[in-house]
C-alpha cells in the first residue's frame, strides 16, 4: 500500500542537492557548512546581495510605522518612491502603475497598449520569456502552451525582424536582450528598427525589462543603454531587492488614452513594496553604483577563452558564458559548484547564465575566472542515428 502524504509541495521545479541555511552579500552558506558565491543571484532578484543593511532597516521601520494600507489611500512612500524613480528614468513624462510580479507587469502594459489602441494583436519574438499568466504566456515562445487559447491575436516574428508590423497591431513586445534564451543581444539597428516600424503602423512598443531594468545593465534601463525609448516598459526582479514589486510605465500619452478602471492591484504598491523599491532605486541610481556594476561586467567578461568557455554574451551583469562544441553548459554549471559557485542554465543548453548581485566585488568576480582556469570538460559524445 503507498503511503501518501497529506500536503507536499506541487512539483513545478527541479531543484539542486544543496541546502542553504544563509546568505549575505554574494554569498550562500549551506548546511554542511559550506559556502557558495553567489553569481546567479535568485535570477536577478538581489539587486543589493542577500540581508543588505540599508533594505533590511527600511523595511523593518517601514513595517513597524505603517505596514499595509489599500491603495485608495494616498501614501508618502508612493511619493517617495516616485521622487526615486525619477532620477534614472527615460526622456519624457511617464505614468507609473504597481503590481507584484514580472507576468503582472507585462500583462498590464499589454492590456493598456491595446485599450489605448483599439487593437487586438500583439507581435512577438522567437525565444521570448515574458511570464506564465494568459497574456504573458501567449507572447512567451512556449513549447506547450499554457493555456487552451489566446487572450489576444499574437504574431511571433525572428528574433531581429521587424516586418508584419502594420495597422492591425496594437504592441510590439520584447526583451531588449532575451535572458532565458540564451543572453540574446539585439542585432545592430533592431530595436531602432522596431522604433521606426511602430511610429510608422501606430502600434506601441513595450520593452519587458524584467530582467534588463534596475541597473542591471549598468545602466538604468536598457533603453539608456540602447539609445531606444518604448512608449511603455516594464520591469520586477531585482526592483525590489528581494522583496516582490511588480512595475508597469507608460508615457503621459499612452496612459492618458488609457480607460479608467482598467488596472487594479490589491497588493501592488503596498507601502512595505515601496520603500523596498525606493531603497533599490535610490542605490543603483547612483554614478559611482553603475560604474561598479561596468567595471564588475569587465572582469566577467574576461572568461572568454578560459576553460571550456568560448564565448561571452550579454551587457553588464547579464552574462551568458557560451560552452564549446559539444560541451553542456550544466556540465560546467556543476564543475563551477563543485568549486563553490554558483550559476544557472536556461534554454539554450551551451549557455551559462551569470545575474549576480550589482554590488559583486572584482576579487569575487575574478575567482570565478580562476576556476574556470582549472575546470577541462570533455565534449559529449554525439547522438547515435
Amino acid at each position: 500500500m503507498v503511503t501518501m502524504e497529506r500536503l507536499a509541495e506541487f512539483p513545478a521545479y527541479s531543484r539542486l542537492a544543496l541546502d542553504p541555511v544563509a546568505a549575505a552579500g554574494s554569498t550562500l552558506a549551506t548546511a554542511d557548512g559550506a559556502g557558495l558565491l553567489d553569481l546567479y543571484g535568485g535570477h536577478c532578484v538581489n539587486s543589493l546581495g542577500a540581508g543588505d543593511p540599508g533594505l533590511g532597516e527600511a523595511l523593518a521601520e517601514q513595517w513597524r510605522r505603517l505596514s499595509f494600507t489599500t491603495n485608495l489611500l494616498p501614501l508618502a512612500e508612493r511619493g517617495a518612491f516616485l521622487a526615486a524613480l525619477a532620477v534614472g528614468m527615460p526622456p519624457g513624462e511617464w505614468r507609473a502603475f504597481c503590481s507584484n510580479s514580472g507576468a503582472e507587469a507585462n500583462e498590464n502594459a499589454l492590456k493598456i497598449a491595446l485599450a489605448a489602441t483599439g487593437r487586438r494583436r500583439v507581435v512577438c519574438f522567437e525565444g521570448a520569456f515574458h511570464g506564465r499568466t494568459a497574456a504573458a504566456a501567449a507572447v512567451s515562445d512556449n513549447a506547450r502552451p499554457a493555456f487552451p487559447a489566446d487572450p489576444f491575436h499574437v504574431r511571433r516574428l525572428p528574433w531581429g525582424r521587424c516586418e508584419g508590423i502594420d495597422g492591425s497591431v496594437g504592441a510590439v513586445i520584447l526583451e531588449p536582450i532575451q535572458s532565458l534564451a540564451g543572453v540574446v543581444e539585439p542585432p545592430a539597428g533592431f530595436l531602432e528598427s522596431l522604433r521606426a516600424a511602430c511610429d510608422a503602423s501606430g502600434a506601441l512598443l513595450v520593452f519587458d525589462e524584467v530582467q534588463t531594468g534596475s541597473g542591471r545593465l549598468g545602466a538604468p534601463w536598457a533603453s539608456s543603454h540602447y539609445g531606444v525609448v518604448p512608449d511603455l516598459f516594464t520591469t520586477a526582479k531585482g526592483a525590489g531587492g528581494g522583496f516582490p514589486i511588480g512595475l508597469s510605465f507608460a508615457t503621459a500619452e499612452v496612459a492618458a488614452a488609457t480607460p479608467a478602471g482598467l488596472l487594479g492591484s490589491t497588493f501592488g504598491g503596498g507601502p512595505m513594496a515601496l520603500r523596498a523599491a525606493t531603497e533599490v532605486a535610490r542605490r543603483v541610481s547612483a554614478p559611482v553604483f553603475l560604474e561598479q556594476v561596468r567595471a564588475v561586467s569587465a572582469v566577467l567578461r574576461g572568461a572568454a577563452g578560459r576553460g571550456p568557455v568560448t564565448a561571452v554574451r550579454g551587457v553588464g551583469l547579464l552574462l551568458g558564458l557560451v560552452t564549446g562544441a559539444g560541451v553542456p553548459a550544466r556540465a560546467l554549471r556543476d564543475a563551477l559548484l563543485a568549486r563553490g559557485i554558483l550559476t544557472g542554465c536556461c534554454d539554450d543548453p551551451q549557455v551559462l547564465r551569470l545575474c549576480p548581485p550589482l554590488n559583486l566585488g572584482l576579487e569575487q568576480a575574478e575567482s570565478l575566472l580562476t576556476a574556470l582556469d582549472s575546470i577541462t570538460l570533455p565534449a559529449a559524445a554525439p547522438a547515435s542515428s
